[in-house]
């Protein structure tokens, strides 16, 4: 019974944002930040608090608080009091989006998709209840191609964005570009019950396709001692992200796709502590923080 209340309220913390959004965008039922576009982070927020306290891995939970933090100041308390929307490294083109692209390229795409994103930051608190129904399989694995085409518009937005910055053609572009994909992400929250939380990162993010591809380009990954590995599967039930772990284990001896985000979920699972992160400070020959003890349950495996 407490599990279904968790997922009743989660999925009403998905509704709040949605209508958050819409309403500030156009049904103008009300003119107040809790019914805006602020909304996603009030969310985050609340039930960051909440999984922060409940949370047994140390870096999940370690994670879990600085994203919750960092969506209350520099998403939420920042804007509000300054009315500079600096710190938003999904504005296309600006000096912040920029510098962060550097930050993924020397920490990996978990830089946003696992610290500091909002639109993983809801899927992640309020939709941790629903991580167990991710959909996982050769077919979606493949599907995963998908996310290029957004970031062709990306790019393509770049492109005007650097020799047509004042056009008319080119701020429509940016209009169009984000309602059509503010349009599908609300989609992708409202059939998160059925797909599990990481829908819309895995096939549909264009932020997180170009940050997967600065990421493979940089230096994180995760590494995999071989001889350790018991080819248990714990690591394939437990990415979010539908990665085949063990298959790229075997294969190359680490997971370097654009695909990952640095949730630490195979990490913590493997029973033989044959993960390891690695980014720029390995090769600054400083240690990663990556230790993780009392590994969450496993999750039952769902094929489609």
């Amino acid at each position: 019974m407490r599990v279904k209340w968790v997922k009743l309220f989660s999925y009403g913390a998905f509704v709040y944002a949605i209508l958050g959004y819409y309403n500030e965008s156009y049904l103008g039922w009300v003119n107040s930040v809790l019914l805006s576009s602020y909304s996603i982070d009030i969310a985050i927020v609340v039930f960051g608090v909440w999984r922060v306290a409940v949370e047994k891995v140390r870096y999940v939970r370690i994670r879990i608080a600085v994203l919750t933090a960092l969506i209350a100041t520099i998403w939420i308390m920042f804007p509000l009091l300054t009315g500079s929307t600096f710190f938003d490294h999904h504005l296309i083109g600006t000096t912040w989006f920029f510098v962060y692209l550097l930050i993924i390229f020397l920490f990996g795409r978990r830089a946003d998709c696992g610290w500091n994103c909002a639109c993983v930051g809801i899927r992640e608190t309020a939709g941790d209840s629903f991580r167990q129904n991710t959909l996982r399989g050769e077919n979606l694995w493949r599907l995963r191609h998908v996310k290029w085409i957004p970031l062709s518009l990306i790019l393509i937005y770049l492109f005007l964005w650097a020799f047509y910055p004042s056009a008319y053609f080119t701020s429509q572009y940016e209009s169009i570009f984000g309602e059509v994909f503010l349009g599908i992400f609300c989609a992708s929250l409202i059939i998160v019950p059925v797909t599990g939380n990481r829908n819309y990162c895995r096939f549909l993010c264009p932020y997180g396709a170009l940050y997967g591809l600065i990421g493979t380009l940089g230096f994180y990954k995760i590494e995999a001692d071989r001889e350790k590995c018991i080819e248990c599967g714990a690591c394939d039930r437990n990415c979010e992200m539908g990665i085949p772990v063990s298959s790229l284990v075997k294969k190359y001896g680490m997971i370097k796709v654009p695909d990952c985000v640095g949730c630490g979920r195979c990490v913590s699972t493997c029973p033989t502590k044959a993960l390891e992160f690695k980014d720029v400070r390995s090769y600054l020959k400083k240690p990663v923080p990556h230790r993780l003890e009392n590994p969450p349950l496993l999750v039952k495996e769902k094929s489609a």
